[in-house]
């Protein structure tokens, strides 16, 4: 799949005082919503309750195709990341946390139930910064409030424009310091594309 970018509705812009161009193309390729299990017993046990809405914008690529047409096809999504930003907001009161990075995403099987679906497996990494406490008998214990945010994804298109998606983000300071509790939120998301 390549970049879905749209063109901004001619009213959109009017409203803005601006004259509709060819060139007028959004920067977002897609949007993300879901709710996650917050700090799901996967790595250790578990810390913190609750479930987070965690939402996410997709930029387009900011690599050119001229660049990506001298790769391989099957290689073409390690050289294609797409910039994200996005928050898991936790119902509980427990760590809550913003996060931006690279998300790089990978055709695994095309027309899986119809000739235009597919899966993808989408691979995050980039840093998140969260609310929670660094050293805590009652919470995690996160050892820093910046950490490092790596996420995987299982996504299925099953219209052009339209996904929904298996989740999981993990947030640890890999060891750096003293307390790495970490947090792992394992959910579902809908996606929609520009």
């Amino acid at each position: 799949m390549r970049r879905l970018a749209f063109t901004i509705p001619a009213v959109l812009l009017t409203a803005w005082g601006a004259a509709p161009t060819a060139s007028a193309q959004s920067i977002i390729s897609e949007f993300k919503i879901g709710v996650l299990a917050h700090d799901v017993p996967i790595m250790a046990e578990q810390d913190e309750h609750g479930a987070d809405i965690n939402a996410e914008l997709r930029f387009v690529s900011p690599v050119p195709d001229d660049w990506l047409a001298m790769v391989s096809p099957p290689w073409r999504w390690v050289l294609d990341p797409r910039p994200n930003i996005g928050i898991d907001a936790n119902t509980a009161g427990y760590t809550s946390q913003a996060y931006f990075g690279l998300t790089w995403t990978a055709v695994l099987w095309q027309g899986v139930f119809a000739s235009r679906d597919h899966v993808d497996v989408d691979i995050g990494f980039g840093p998140a910064f969260n609310n929670g406490h660094t050293v805590s008998r009652t919470h995690a214990s996160l050892g820093s409030n910046v950490l490092f945010h790596p996420s995987v994804e299982l996504v299925y298109w099953f219209a052009p424009r339209t996904n929904v998606s298996v989740y999981f983000d993990h947030s640890s300071n890999a060891g750096l310091a003293r307390h790495n509790t970490g947090l792992g939120n394992l959910g579902v998301r809908l996606g929609v594309a520009f």
